[in-house]
C-alpha cells in the first residue's frame, strides 16, 4: 500500500515527510470531526526525547484548536498536523498507522526509520 507523503509546496525542501496510512488519515479525520476541530483545529504530533543519542523516541499525538504561531503546519487529507520546530528533525521519516486488532485493542502505531521507536542522534 502506497502512503501518502506530507509536504507544503513552498516548504517541500525543509518539511519533514510524515507517512500517514489510510486507516490513520481516516481515523485522525473522524476524531476532529467529532471534536468540531476539522475546519479550524488539527492534530499536534508529539515527540518525548529518551536521555542521550540511543534511547528511543516516543511519539504521541493530540487535537488541537489552532497551531502556535511558530508551528510548522501540514497538510494531509484536509487534515492539518501542527509540529513544533524542534520536533521537525524527530519525524521527518515517521510512519503513522491506526490498527484495530481483536487480540490487542485500537489505536495508533509509530514507526521510524531509524529503528522501533526512532532514535534521538
Amino acid at each position: 500500500m502506497a502512503l501518502p507523503e506530507l509536504a507544503l509546496p513552498e516548504q517541500a525542501e525543509t518539511s519533514p515527510r510524515i507517512h500517514l496510512t489510510s486507516a490513520a488519515l481516516e481515523r485522525i479525520h473522524e476524531m476532529l470531526e467529532e471534536e468540531d476541530l476539522l475546519a479550524e483545529g488539527g492534530l499536534r504530533i508529539t515527540v518525548q526525547h529518551g536521555g542521550g543519542c540511543s534511547a528511543p523516541l516516543q511519539f504521541g499525538m493530540v487535537m488541537e484548536v489552532e497551531p502556535e504561531v511558530d508551528d510548522v503546519v501540514l497538510m494531509a487529507g484536509g487534515v492539518r498536523l501542527f509540529l513544533a520546530p524542534r520536533s521537525v528533525w524527530s519525524v521527518d521519516g515517521l510512519q503513522v498507522d491506526f490498527v484495530d486488532s481483536p487480540f490487542l485493542g485500537s489505536g495508533f502505531a509509530f514507526r521510524h526509520p531509524r529503528g522501533s521507536a526512532g532514535r534521538s542522534c
